[in-house]
């Protein structure tokens, strides 16, 4: 059986699709958890009509706290030998799961692409039908140096929970952290493919079953202080991951999590230059904070195999950020005149 876990949160526009798309599926022997998380809509009466509907349907109710404490109240009621994941305004398409356990038999992790819905309404897709194998070592790799560039993770087996389904033993032990819902997938899979290892225990899918959908107004949720503290904090674990993979693998491994804090650190810096005086200051102090957390990246062993213009980059953020501010405006004007 799969569990399948949807925290849903004022989510009454596209439930049903969701919905309907996880129960359609030919697949059958499913679980759908559906999390309410304090919704003020008319989304916990829906959760409860779906229960009523179909008996594979299991509607919880808790107060608001979060994608992560409403993914962590589903994995506790989970019964399932398989757990997955979708949100609650995205859809699933016909024939993913019994495709998916058909190609990954034998595996702990099986990962599909992903319909990546953009703003323009245009979807980006990878479908080569192709299949690989892997081991939680290369996953944890891969994974790494795509996300830490910021730039086509989303042709690989990105960083999020629902394009994936887990055995449920990998996730004993594994949570969400309850107080972030940023970047909160990421722990949760580097946690994942360490336990694996070198084992080649990943099958990766290079087919489309999950529709993630654009949503409006998502860019300003990303920059608010507490998800650019949260996604910075997440770099930190990418570079302890980083120490823990093969030698060669090191220098890139820790490229990618200073290339990830960059993200972080410049879109606060964006942030800043849209505000003057003291309307920036959440901002001035977060990018104290970030300050804070490169110096404790710097001083690892791991960041001593940076190339030479990223260690420069993470001094700067780190030791001169008004200086690194102003190379880093005309660095952006350079580039919007190319």
């Amino acid at each position: 059986m799969i569990s399948v876990i949807v925290p849903v949160y004022n989510a009454e526009k596209y439930l049903d699709e969701c919905v309907r798309s996880i129960l359609g599926q030919s697949y059958r022997d499913v679980e759908l958890i559906l999390v309410d998380d304090g919704s003020t809509d008319a989304s916990p009466s829906l959760c409860d009509a779906y229960q009523e509907m179909d008996g594979r349907v299991r509607a919880l109710h808790q107060e608001n706290g979060g994608v992560s404490a409403a993914r962590n109240a589903g994995l506790r009621a989970a019964r399932g030998e398989w757990i997955g994941f979708c949100d609650c305004d995205d859809y699933i398409l016909p024939g993913m799961y019994e495709d998916m356990l058909a190609a990954g038999a034998g595996a702990d992790v099986i990962v599909c692409t992903v319909l990546d819905e953009q703003a323009d309404g245009g979807v980006r897709k990878v479908e080569t039908g192709q299949v690989r194998c892997m081991s939680g070592q290369d996953a944890l790799y891969e994974l790494m140096t795509h996300m830490g560039s910021r730039a086509g993770h989303r042709e690989t087996i990105w960083f999020s929970v629902w394009n994936k389904l887990y055995r449920r033993p990998l996730l004993e032990g594994v949570r969400f952290a309850p107080e972030t819902d940023s970047a909160e997938d990421v722990p949760v899979n580097l946690a994942v493919f360490a336990k694996l290892g070198a084992e080649a225990g990943i099958c990766y899918i290079e087919k489309p079953y999950y529709f993630w959908r654009w949503r409006g107004g998502s860019q300003s949720n990303l920059h608010a202080p507490g998800a650019l503290l949260a996604g910075a904090r997440t770099s930190a674990l990418l570079l302890g991951s980083a120490a823990k993979l093969p030698g060669a693998r090191q220098p890139a491994g820790a490229e990618a999590a200073f290339r990830h804090v960059y993200w972080y650190y410049s879109a606060c810096g964006e942030e800043l230059a849209r505000r003057s005086g003291g309307a920036g200051g959440a901002y001035l102090a977060l990018r104290e904070e970030m300050r804070g957390l490169l110096a404790g990246m710097r001083r690892q062993e791991v960041a001593r195999r940076l190339p030479p213009r990223w260690r420069a980059a993470a001094f700067l953020m780190q030791k001169l950020p008004g200086l690194f501010s102003v190379l880093w405006r005309a660095y952006r004007r350079v580039r919007g005149r190319r």
